[in-house]
């Protein structure tokens, strides 16, 4: 128990210094834009080379991907037909609301648990790249073909939008690297590996930027969508996962009690990177990623005690 509290010791305290900064007004009115634009133009693009160029594709195919990315993609889809279609919202915000659901903090939480917990680093990498080459690339599509002009009728623009987006180049890179074996020289890969270490801290700073003026409810109109992005995440998601793992997969003992853990970790920061960039939903991803991490430390005592 006490390694999902340390998991959430780290990144508390990054974000406590990114609150500091944003209240304290060191880094200006525009502080938290620049940091977010350096996460998603230059941190994880770096991140996702350097980490996806040095894993093993086969990873992704294990079949508990099944569960984790099956669990992502039934939950993210509901709540994205039930945010656009039933609730009547806009498309950006069914899409980021199923992102705030699906799109799990693998690398910043995920991370530490898997080495702490779980006592296997591996549990992390088929997760994490599943986010990067189906649920990004995806998300992002639907982002960017929404954001089209009207006169823009080409069906073909959305996709060229995707392969200009920083983060899928990243990740594309990552895997002709891991595919080819290809490795870059030492000098060009260590900057590289710097610029990406920035991405994760970076993260978590704007994040804590946000947070300057305090947290409040938010505004009627959103708590309830808040209230459906938190249990899909939090009950539904990890809920699925099991069933998919468990009775239907057949896993059991540590490799299941992964899948569940990995599937009910909080929003990721990156969905809230990604609503600053596109300018969509910020405060309702923000809220999410606060409340899902918040909520996720009892989330995961109550699976830990359950299945660990």
């Amino acid at each position: 128990m006490l390694a999902v509290f340390e998991g959430f010791a780290v990144i508390a305290g990054v974000i406590l210094t990114g609150f500091v900064l944003g209240r304290t007004g060191v880094l200006g009115p525009h502080g938290q834009q620049v940091i977010a634009k350096l996460v998603f133009y230059a941190g994880t693009p770096a991140l996702l080379y350097v980490v996806v160029s040095e894993t093993d594709l086969g990873l992704i195919f294990n079949t508990a991907l099944f569960a984790t990315g099956g669990s992502a993609l039934i939950v993210g889809a509901l709540l994205f037909v039930l945010t656009r279609w039933i609730r009547r919202r806009s498309t950006g915000e069914a899409l980021f609301s199923a992102w705030a659901t699906s799109y799990v903090n693998i690398g910043n939480l995920g991370i530490p648990i898997a080495a702490y917990v779980l006592h296997d680093i591996g549990y992390v990498a088929p997760v994490l790249l599943f986010q990067l080459l189906v649920l990004a690339p995806i998300g992002m599509a639907v982002l960017d073909g929404a954001g089209r002009k009207r006169h823009d009728s080409h069906w073909y623009s959305a996709v060229l939008q995707v392969l200009k987006n920083p983060i899928v180049l990243g990740a594309a890179a990552g895997v002709a690297a891991s595919a080819t074996g290809f490795e870059l020289p030492r000098f060009i890969l260590e900057p590289i590996d710097m610029i990406g270490a920035t991405a994760v801290p970076g993260a978590l700073l704007a994040f804590g930027i946000s947070l300057k003026d305090g947290w409040a409810l938010p505004v009627k109109g959103t708590r309830s969508q808040l209230s459906y992005i938190t249990v899909a995440k939090l009950v539904v998601q990890p809920l699925v996962a099991w069933v998919i793992g468990g009775p239907l997969l057949g896993y059991d003992g540590l490799d299941l009690f992964a899948i569940v853990v990995t599937s009910a970790l909080p929003t990721a920061q990156n969905v809230y990177i990604y609503s600053m960039q596109y300018r969509q939903s910020e405060a309702l991803m923000r809220d999410a990623v606060f409340i899902t991490t918040v909520l996720a430390v009892p989330a995961l005592v109550v699976i830990a005690a359950l299945l660990g």
